[in-house]
């Protein structure tokens, strides 16, 4: 397995996740929600860097970027809307496209699975498009499982799409 490592989102990541989101967003927007345009420039991404880390200092997310061997940035994981009174929360990630099939994905999720179970989460919740089977794929081999259809889960290209809430008891 190829050597993939994953670190806490900082301040100073803003030119480097700028170049990432700029670089893949055509592919991300063909399977997800696009950000709106004003995301694209580096102030913005400063400003949701820091609306990441403030909502890490206040324990509701944890944000991760991964790297490959060469440390370059080859995708995104999250936890995000923590609830500490139901000890529950949501997983995310984007990769990058050219790095998609290779188990980043499947590295990162086990990775953030670890942290949540540190954080003494109870479950972990993600929302997949019924379309986009590669990711189904990575959360069911981990675990997760269907729990309900969502009749919107996204816009994609002007279409509203459908999808699963997925559902991992740790």
């Amino acid at each position: 397995m190829p050597d993939y490592s994953i670190r806490a989102l900082q301040p100073e990541d803003v030119e480097v996740l700028f170049q990432f989101e700029l670089a893949h967003k055509s592919f991300f927007e063909q399977s997800i929600e696009a950000r709106p345009d004003e995301f694209y420039q580096p102030s913005a991404v400063q400003q949701h860097i820091a609306e990441f880390l403030l909502l890490k200092q206040q324990a509701f997310a944890l944000p991760t970027l991964i790297f490959n061997a060469e440390n370059e940035l080859i995708g995104r994981a999250n936890i995000k809307d923590i609830d500490p009174v139901t000890k529950s929360a949501y997983v995310g990630y984007r990769i990058a496209e050219n790095w998609s099939g290779k188990g980043v994905a499947s590295f990162a999720l086990r990775q953030l699975i670890q942290h949540a179970k540190q954080m003494g989460l109870m479950v972990l919740f993600a929302c997949v498009a019924t379309e986009n089977q590669a990711s189904m794929q990575v959360l069911k081999k981990s675990g997760f499982q269907q729990m309900e259809t969502i009749p919107q889960v996204a816009i994609v290209q002007g279409k509203a799409v459908a999808g699963y809430l997925m559902w991992l008891k740790l």
